[in-house]
């Protein structure tokens, strides 16, 4: 068994209509199936709830859509880990690879905990994917 990081790029495909839903939808059933497990760092909910912050504002969702999206958010099937604990390997993946500290904790769990990550955020996955093999995009899944 061998369980999957994913980032919240892929977590807010999950709640939100967005490109590529249909295949993190699929990500969420096949890992299930397998009876493994979805990691992702505590800071996904915020980041996240966020994203459906800014579909309503945007006028793509209403007051009751937002809520539902937030309810679904925070009934999703992961296992959080702190991000605290990956501060340090992090800020070295963020200076080395001129990525945000947020994008870099994704890869900085993924390199702790020895598992395959899952983000579909094109630009990380460009700038550390040579040295992160095991780091994929959402839609190579």
């Amino acid at each position: 068994m061998s369980d999957i990081v994913v980032d919240s790029s892929v977590v807010a495909k999950w709640i939100l209509p967005e490109p590529d839903s249909a295949q993190s939808k699929r990500l969420i059933t096949e890992v299930a199936q397998k009876g493994e497990r979805l990691i992702v760092l505590d800071l996904v909910f915020v980041e996240v709830a966020n994203a459906i912050w800014k579909q309503y504002h945007r006028g793509l969702a209403t007051p009751d859509e937002t809520r539902q999206f937030l309810d679904d958010l925070l009934l999703s099937p992961v296992h959080a880990e702190p991000a605290s604990r990956v501060l340090e390997p992090a800020l070295e993946v963020a200076i080395h690879y001129h990525r945000a500290v947020y994008d870099a904790l994704f890869v900085a769990l993924c390199q702790e905990l020895g598992l395959q990550g899952v983000t579909a955020d094109e630009p990380l996955y460009s700038a550390i994917h040579a040295d992160f093999p095991q780091i994929i995009l959402l839609r190579n899944w």
